[in-house]
């Protein structure tokens, strides 16, 4: 007997009797006994072929352990023998329909093992890895639920000498630490059918887990964003309408972030032809920002249309004291005075004058004219002639903020229930 407390229990420990007890013979007949089984085994079977050649099929029973893949299955009065005893016998050739690439787990040994029960059903368990591949449907992407499948079957021989099967109601089960960073998991099922190829028919078992997209990334990522982008670009609609550079400022900003955003979000995404649950929303927000700068345009317009033709000034004319009629406009410019000028020799011989010196003006006019102003542009009466600046903008004010509420009801109302 051997304490490992101390050295000096160790030193000290009365050795251990060297005569063979009841309990070690016993256990000496049944190591060799289990060694005569296995070589009796091993020496009557062909692991070449599979077991029962010619007659029925034999029946294989799966279980799958997800936290990886795993495959296992508790059976009671078994013999669990390790995995050189594998490269012995004959075991089934199981592959992955739909695998992209797999790996088997070797540290830091081979993870598996063979278990033979008191029936002789033997029981093979092995840790490994599958990349499956999962064809996804993104129209309603990111509030999507995508459906994947794992496939088991053999490769080589069809259902006149292997027929799968789930080994028990719960053959398929998930982990419970098992979590996904972008997906909940959700539930799963299993199936077994019969596939038909050009080389004959084969035993197939498929396993489906379901998947829900955590949409928390997206609402803070794009979906809050491009709403208050949307909301940023109301606040032309309560600028002064002179304020041209701010109103057009705000406008130009909002359309161009907007596309940075869609084009940074698309660029994470895979190249699909069709229109995503995602794009509808960005290219709804897009064109709400987008008439928002072609709201001003249209306020431009109008007020064009709109503005008033000022009047124009009176133009003075004087006599000198020689006798020469002189033009003096008043002090308040017009903008049209070009078009105002005339030429007129007029002389009033009813206007009398006392000059006091010969080069001296008299400062009374002689004759007052207004000039002809241009005749403005006279709108049409349909509609764009009724419709002023100020209403354009008041009704911007609140059937914008309207149709966009419309809009997210009707968007997450659809989406969430697909």
């Amino acid at each position: 007997m051997i304490l490992m407390k101390s050295d000096k229990l160790i030193e000290y420990a009365p050795q251990a009797s060297t005569e063979p007890t009841l309990g070690d013979q016993s256990n000496e007949n049944l190591e060799n006994n289990v060694t005569r089984l296995l070589d009796k085994l091993i020496a009557s079977h062909d692991r070449r072929i599979r077991p029962n050649y010619g007659g029925p099929p034999i029946e294989v029973n799966i279980t799958a352990h997800v936290t990886t893949i795993t495959w296992e299955s508790d059976v009671e009065d078994s013999l669990t023998i390790g995995i050189d005893m594998v490269k012995t016998i004959w075991t089934p050739d199981t592959f992955f329909p739909n695998e992209k690439k797999s790996f088997f787990h070797e540290a830091t040994s081979h993870n598996s093992f063979l278990r033979i029960d008191s029936h002789g059903n033997v029981l093979r368990s092995i840790r490994l890895t599958v990349t499956a591949n999962c064809p996804m449907s993104l129209h309603t992407f990111p509030l999507d639920r995508q459906e994947c499948a794992l496939e088991v079957e053999s490769y080589g021989y069809s259902t006149k000498d292997i027929i799968y099967h789930w080994h028990g109601a719960n053959a398929v089960t998930i982990d419970e630490n098992v979590h996904l960073a972008h997906f909940t998991i959700g539930e799963h099922y299993h199936i077994e059918r019969t596939i038909s190829l050009s080389t004959g028919n084969y035993s197939r078992l498929t396993a489906y887990f379901s998947f829900k997209r955590n949409i928390g990334f997206y609402l803070i990522q794009i979906y809050f964003p491009s709403s208050l982008i949307v909301v940023i670009s109301w606040v032309s609609f309560w600028l002064n309408r002179e304020a041209v550079q701010a109103r057009v400022a705000i406008g130009v900003t909002t359309v161009l972030t907007m596309t940075t955003l869609m084009t940074s979000t698309n660029a994470s995404l895979p190249k699909v032809s069709y229109v995503k649950s995602l794009d509808v929303f960005l290219g709804v927000c897009f064109f709400i920002v987008f008439a928002s700068l072609l709201e001003y345009a249209a306020i431009g317009y109008l007020m064009k249309r709109n503005r008033s033709v000022p009047a124009a000034s009176p133009v003075q004319y004087y006599e000198t004291g020689d006798g020469v009629l002189k033009r003096e406009a008043s002090r308040k410019k017009s903008r049209n005075r070009r078009d105002s000028s005339m030429k007129n020799n007029y002389q009033n011989n009813n206007i009398h004058h006392r000059p006091s010196d010969g080069h001296v003006d008299q400062r009374i006019p002689l004759l007052s004219m207004v000039p002809m102003p241009p005749i403005p542009f006279k709108p049409q009466n349909g509609a764009w002639g009724r419709v002023r600046p100020a209403q354009v903008d008041l009704f911007s004010r609140f059937a914008f903020p309207i149709f966009f509420v419309i809009f997210h009801i009707l968007y997450w109302t659809y989406y969430i229930n697909q």
